[in-house]
């Protein structure tokens, strides 16, 4: 898995991270943005989380279109990289240990396209 951290829109909050990259095990980009914990707590406090189902986002320009809502822009050296980061690991949600739960999970919840996606990383066809 590639990480990226980039970074955030001038308005974001103190403290805001924002992380993108490629996941090999689900086959996808992702992008994460989280908050330091609010008082008390320790855990960061997730705004959002875009890549986290299998094969959502196959593109970088699909990553850029997810982000486009939260006015997160990737640099261009990082959009460059993405792709490198791609071909170097591979795509691998079709050797991932409960893919096929994984996918069974998924494929009723999922955009036709995304659907189609993952039906294709497996080869097979899978149960909705």
């Amino acid at each position: 898995m590639s990480s990226h951290c980039i970074p955030v829109p001038p308005d974001a909050p103190p403290g805001r991270s924002i992380t993108v990259g490629w996941d090999r095990g689900l086959s996808t980009y992702f992008a994460s943005c989280f908050d330091p914990p609010a008082s008390g707590d320790l855990d960061d406090d997730e705004v959002f989380w875009v890549g986290a189902s299998p094969c959502e986002l196959p593109t970088v320009g699909a990553l850029t279109a997810a982000l486009a809502p939260h006015s997160v822009v990737i640099p261009e050296d990082v959009l460059a990289q993405l792709p490198l980061d791609e071909a170097a690991e591979g795509r691998g949600f079709a050797t991932t240990p409960g893919r096929f739960m994984v996918a069974a999970v998924n494929l009723p919840h999922v955009p036709a396209d995304q659907a189609a996606r993952i039906r294709a990383e497996l080869g097979e066809d899978v149960t909705a």
